[in-house]
């Protein structure tokens, strides 16, 4: 890994994409003295440029990897599109206000179903849970919500943790399967590589 400054992250990421990883072990191996204020900024700068200069040639597929590591190397966009995906699913449930699915909004799921099937079920609960903080809050203020605002935030919020779970356990079945094709495929085979 001649062709990136930080050559030593360059190599621990060729592992990681075989599948292999490390464990840190917390012992004293070796004593050292710390840099001078100039000498961390410095090793600072070059850190940055490195991690810049390793994105950028596993992005553009220039880098200096080999064998397995460099056929894995598009496994990479699916770990970016994954946190991308999550991002927006974070921004999503902080700035829009929805009284259904991600799953209903794409025509997967009915309206009816969601809510035979969830916001039924889930509404008793909410309802218990909202008096019983009203009744240790000492009833309501001014400034309280009602119980339907309630209600609304907290089926965003469950149906948010429902919904990533979903797509992490078929995350999970498809990286099972792929263990049958791991021979002629590069798919990851473990759930370690994601």
């Amino acid at each position: 890994h001649t062709s990136c400054k930080i050559e030593d992250t360059a190599s621990s990421l060729d592992r990681v994409l075989v599948g292999e990883y490390s464990h840190f072990v917390n012992r004293k191996l070796s004593y050292g003295m710390s840099k001078s204020p100039e000498g961390f900024l410095g090793a600072q700068q070059r850190w940055v440029e490195g991690a810049i200069t390793l994105c950028l040639q596993w992005v553009t597929q220039n880098a200096d990897a080999h064998g397995q590591a460099k056929k894995n190397g598009p496994l990479l966009w699916c770990v970016i599109f994954a946190f991308i995906g999550f991002v927006y699913a974070l921004i999503r449930l902080v700035t829009l206000e929805y009284t259904s699915s991600v799953l209903v909004s794409a025509g997967a799921l009915k309206e009816t179903t969601y809510n035979d099937w969830i916001r039924k079920p889930l509404s008793p609960i909410i309802e218990w849970v909202f008096d019983t903080l009203m009744t240790l809050r000492g009833g309501h203020s001014p400034n309280s919500y009602t119980y339907q605002v309630y209600e609304d935030m907290t089926m965003q919020f469950i149906v948010w943790m429902g919904t990533c779970c979903l797509f992490f356990f078929l995350l999970w079945v498809f990286t099972n399967m792929c263990k049958a094709f791991q021979r002629c495929l590069v798919f990851p085979n473990e759930m370690k590589w994601w």
